[in-house]
């Protein structure tokens, strides 16, 4: 009697403070797009699939992607090439994502209701005894709930791009959106790991696709900029600019992570026209699946994987993402951070296009050009650049004495942050073409940046 028991007293607890989080998040104004339902009253909780061993494909507008949706990852000059959006680009813009309550109870909610698939589904199975046809209901049932859940994050991610190209919802609205999806699918990803866990426990009800087929979908949701916005709207970092290209299906983002010692560039792009999960795998077909997924990406990524260590296939763990036809390479390069997997690559294996990267870069290695100098009222404001999107960086110093100077920085009018002992500061260039302004007391000193043109390097 103690299985039923402990599960009926963890539910109510459950409710209790999922109820709670619902009454409080309209008070404190939390957005209402995407709004989950309660765990008790979700479709999957009554409905069992009726075929658990297929898995249900992430929402996308179309079945086959359109070749003029897609544009092939981009190379540049003495470093890493990167995936860039299709030609429909609607926006490009920064926000900054600071302290929030409201966001991060908005965060703590959706995280909760994620969190309780994890719970439902360790109680369920433990209450089920040693009851195999029980267990095996249990875990197709649990598959069922994580299922619909995934469906719930994919559609409240796609509203927020929808919206805020729209102009609906602002910059730093949409950024609490992704940084709530964030939170949410990474607890997530406990509940399809436990899943799998139970499955092969039991025989396998729920096919290791099917699974590997979740942890696919619950891929372009989380990222490091992502995470990093959302420590942001918690409060446990400091406010953060992220920059944000969207085009009608994509969505790109980056911003500079400032460590005690270190400054990281972090970007994370994701094109969903570029993935086709019911289409033929291509790798598959080749007779050596992860080697062909790998010569794909070394034809797209040259510079890196001349230089790095690269692998294949083993990001996320069993059930390998390549069960349902999605590859993984993780590659390592001098630009990076000392990370096995500064550049973070998922192909899709039926159009042979990378629909998902994640790419982490130490600012001490990125290669510049000099891009502005405009020296006036005894300081020297000078710039090196990337291209728009990428890092760039500012150095204010004293005409005469070559010292540095600590001054605000201003992009295009906008308040970016204050240089530091060095007279530099980093940020990212927010467009083909910026006005810089440092402000040092009675100081101004503005000059235009032009961030794309000449190559890199």
């Amino acid at each position: 009697m103690s299985g039923p028991r402990s599960l009926h007293v963890a539910a109510a607890v459950l409710a209790v403070v999922l109820a709670l989080a619902v009454v409080l998040a309209p008070v404190a104004g939390l957005p209402s797009v995407g709004t989950p339902a309660s765990p008790s009253s979700s479709p999957a909780a009554s409905t069992p699939s009726a075929d658990p061993g297929t898995e249900r494909e992430p929402r996308s507008p179309a079945t086959v992607p359109s070749a003029d949706l897609r544009d092939p990852v981009r190379p540049d000059r003495n470093t890493t090439a990167y995936l860039t959006l299709a030609a429909d680009l609607e926006t490009r813009r920064t926000g900054t994502a600071t302290f929030d309550v409201g966001g991060a109870m908005a965060a703590d909610n959706s995280a909760t209701h994620s969190t309780y698939e994890t719970t439902w589904l360790r109680a369920a199975f433990e209450a089920a005894g040693e009851n195999r046809t029980q267990r095996r209901l249990v875990v197709e049932r649990g598959a069922d709930r994580i299922d619909t859940r995934i469906e719930a994050l994919e559609d409240r991610e796609a509203r927020a791009l929808e919206q805020y190209n729209e102009g609906v919802i602002s910059t730093r609205t949409y950024l609490r959106e992704v940084a709530t999806i964030d939170r949410a699918a990474r607890s997530l990803r406990e509940s399809v790991d436990l899943l799998y866990t139970y499955s092969s426990a039991v025989g396998k009800p729920v096919t290791d696709r099917r699974i590997a087929a979740q942890k696919a979908r619950l891929l372009p949701l989380v990222g490091p900029v992502r995470s990093r916005t959302a420590a942001a709207i918690r409060g446990d970092k400091p406010p953060t600019r992220v920059y944000v290209e969207t085009s009608s299906q994509g969505v790109i983002l980056a911003t500079i992570d400032r460590g005690a010692f270190t400054q990281e560039y972090l970007r994370e792009a994701y094109v969903p026209s570029a993935r086709n999960p019911g289409g033929i795998d291509q790798f598959e077909r080749s007779g050596d699946r992860l080697g062909a997924a790998r010569q794909r990406a070394a034809e797209l990524y040259p510079w890196a994987f001349d230089r790095g260590p690269t692998s294949a296939g083993s990001f996320t763990g069993e059930p390998f993402l390549f069960n349902a036809g999605v590859y993984s390479v993780q590659v390592g390069h001098p630009h990076g951070t000392s990370r096995t997997h500064d550049l973070l690559i998922f192909l899709d294996g039926a159009t042979r296009d990378v629909f998902h990267e994640i790419q982490y870069k130490d600012l001490s290695a990125v290669p510049t050009v000099s891009a502005a100098t405009n020296a006036s009222q005894g300081i020297n404001v000078s710039i090196d650049r990337t291209r728009t999107g990428g890092p760039m960086l500012v150095t204010v110093r004293n005409t005469t004495t070559g010292e540095p100077v600590q001054a605000q920085v201003l992009v295009d009018g906008d308040p970016v942050g204050v240089t530091d002992v060095d007279g530099q500061r980093w940020i990212i260039a927010p467009g083909p073409t910026v006005q810089v302004t440092a402000v040092s007391g009675e100081r101004n000193v503005t000059t235009t940046v032009f961030s794309d043109g000449a190559p890199t390097g």
